[in-house]
């Protein structure tokens, strides 16, 4: 293994740079890329390495503006066997990275490789951190993270959208479909489906662009049921079904912090944005296990090294064939399950990528 003096870190690589070694002032030993806009170069000595940042750091890739480039930390293990899996925490986030089969160095490969994603929501009863240590552990937090499941349950939401809106961190959209599958990840079969259209009051009516794109009529939420009502008769169908198959979600109680069922969406969007920005608008009370789920998307980029222009394009990219209509949310749901199946088929390591709750227990869900 390299001294970790002899490698260099690029982050941030800007798009001008299509490939990072004709930058280069001399040829690296390895050239290691993360994504698109990082990369970590191996020279065959302490000297060489310094001689190389020393010069990079001197390129000015715009006006004012240098490479941000530096020595890479210590004790870093070979990266050649990275995959997903690690969620690490901070107080109201949790964050996404990659880890290698060394646990010892997580903290600093992550953290360099810039890598980690946070979510920031604003719950009300933030987490007590003194008290962490009591019931959430750095190796339960581990364990957490690196789980297989025996049960997924996938969902996709639905929800009021209009033609050339702001991105969607800025929306105010409502839930309007509320669809979920629950998928045997030994069989890959379908076992029990939830699906109930969602009243919306903030906006009432439905957009044009809404219904053309969704499939949801006007009628259809104008008979559905108010956003609480939904999570209420969710949770009676959520109940049933794990206690049917002994089954548990993570951080449902301290002695069984890993459980063996997790929550699917296709990016952080569903439970990240949308249910928990209604929530907090109309001050309707979540259950705290929506607060965990695994980003497929997360893992299907980081696990295949490509980025899906769409869910679509996802699906097609691993062989599946998309079955139904798209954006239709119960369909989205079960192709979603077909997805992550097929990705735990071919390896895939299926993994808890977000906790907006990261110091506390879900204990308070009667499940």
């Amino acid at each position: 293994m390299s001294d970790s003096k002899s490698i260099l870190i690029v982050k941030n690589i800007p798009r001008s740079i299509s490939d990072i070694t004709t930058v280069l002032p001399s040829a690296a030993k390895e050239v290691k890329p993360f994504g698109r806009r990082r990369v970590l170069l191996t020279y065959e000595n302490e000297q060489s390495a310094q001689t190389v940042l020393e010069q990079l750091q001197q390129l000015e890739i715009k006006p004012g503006k240098q490479l941000n480039v530096s020595v890479f930390r210590k004790n870093v293990i070979p990266v050649t066997t990275t995959k997903i899996a690690k969620a690490t925490t901070s107080s109201k986030a949790t964050q996404t990275k990659l880890h290698p089969s060394n646990e010892a160095a997580l903290p600093q490969i992550s953290k360099q490789l810039g890598l980690l994603e946070t979510i920031y929501v604003d719950e009300g009863n933030g987490a007590d951190k003194n008290n962490a240590s009591s019931y959430l552990t750095k190796r339960s937090k581990s364990q957490l993270s690196t789980q297989r499941y025996k049960y997924l349950i996938c969902i996709d939401f639905e929800a009021t959208c209009w033609a050339d809106q702001a991105p969607p961190q800025w929306r105010e959209s409502e839930v309007i479909e509320f669809p979920a599958v629950l998928m045997n990840m030994q069989t890959g079969k379908i076992e029990a489906e939830f699906h109930k259209y969602v009243m919306p009051i903030e906006s009432p009516k439905l957009s044009a662009y809404c219904t053309e794109l969704t499939g949801i009529k006007q009628q259809m939420v104008d008979n559905g049921m108010p956003l609480q009502t939904a999570i209420m008769m969710f949770q009676e169908w959520l109940r049933k079904e794990l206690r049917a198959r002994n089954l548990q979600l993570p951080k449902m109680s301290k002695d069984k912090m890993i459980g063996n069922c997790a929550f699917v969406s296709w990016t952080d969007w569903d439970f990240g944005i949308c249910l928990a920005k209604e929530c907090q608008r109309k001050r309707l009370k979540k259950p705290s296990y929506f607060n965990q789920w695994i980003d497929l998307r997360a893992v299907f980029r980081a696990w295949y090294k490509y980025k899906p222009l769409n869910f679509a394009d996802a699906i097609s990219h691993v062989g599946l064939t998309f079955e139904g209509r798209q954006h239709s949310g119960q369909d989205d749901a079960r192709n979603l399950a077909a997805l992550a199946y097929k990705m735990a088929c071919d390896g895939a390591p299926l993994a808890i990528t977000k906790d907006l709750v990261p110091y506390q227990l879900n204990s308070n869900c009667m499940l």
